[in-house]
C-alpha cells in the first residue's frame, strides 16, 4: 500500500517510470518504505523503538533529534542540517515527524534543490541511471560502492517490474487430453 502510494506520488511529479523506480529502490534500501524508521543501530543506543522515538520527538521529550546523527524516515535523513529542515517542515505543516505525506512533500521539496537529480528522474530510461543519481548525488550514504549501486538498482528493478511492466497471460493449447500447459506470463513495454 505504501509502495503504491509512493509510486503514484512521484509519477505525478513528472518522473519517468524508471525515475520513480530508481528513487524508490533507494528508499527501500534506506527505510524499507517506513516513514517512522529510526536507524537500527540507534534503537539500541537510544533505547527507543521507531514508534517511541517518533513520539518523543513529536511531543518534545526528546530534544536531540537534529544533532543525534541517527538516520530517520524514508530517506534516513542523518546530517544535522537536513534533519533540522525536516523537523521545521513537520512543525510548519503541524504533522508528526513520521507522517508519510509530510515526508514525501519534504523529500520532493528537498529534491528540487538537486536540479541534476530531478532532471535524471524526469528523463531516465533505465532504472540504474535514476538509482545512481539518487544514491550518489542525493542520498550520499557512506557506502557508495558498485555493490551498493547494484543492490539499490536491483530493488528499483523489482519495483519497476511490479508497477510498470505490462502483463498478459496466454493459456497455451492442450498437449494431451486432460492436460494443460502452465500459464505463461509475458512482459511488454
Amino acid at each position: 500500500k505504501t509502495c503504491a502510494r509512493l509510486q503514484q506520488y512521484f509519477k505525478q511529479k513528472g518522473f519517468t517510470d524508471c525515475g520513480v523506480a530508481g528513487l524508490m529502490g533507494n528508499i527501500k534500501a534506506e527505510s524499507n518504505f517506513k516513514s517512522t524508521n529510526l536507524q537500527q543501530t540507534y534503537e539500541k543506543s537510544l533505547k527507543m523503538s521507531d514508534e517511541q522515538y517518533t513520539k518523543a520527538v513529536d511531543n518534545g521529550t526528546y530534544t536531540n533529534f537534529v544533532k543525534d546523527s541517527a538516520g530517520y524516515g524514508l530517506a534516513q535523513w542523518t546530517y544535522w542540517s537536513r534533519k533540522q529542515s525536516l523537523l521545521n517542515y513537520a512543525k510548519k505543516c503541524k504533522k508528526s515527524i513520521g507522517d508519510l505525506q509530510m515526508q514525501l512533500d519534504y523529500m520532493y521539496s528537498e529534491l528540487k534543490g538537486y536540479p541534476g537529480v530531478i532532471k535524471v528522474l524526469q528523463t531516465a530510461d533505465t532504472v540504474r541511471e535514476a538509482s545512481d543519481a539518487v544514491l550518489l548525488q542525493y542520498e550520499r550514504p557512506a557506502d557508495q560502492s558498485e555493490k551498493a549501486q547494484l543492490k539499490r538498482a536491483g530493488y528499483g528493478e523489482e519495483i519497476y517490474n511490479e508497477f510498470c511492466k505490462k502483463y498478459i497471460k496466454i493459456e497455451l493449447p492442450v498437449l494431451k487430453k486432460g492436460c494443460k500447459c502452465k500459464i505463461a506470463t509475458l512482459f511488454y513495454d
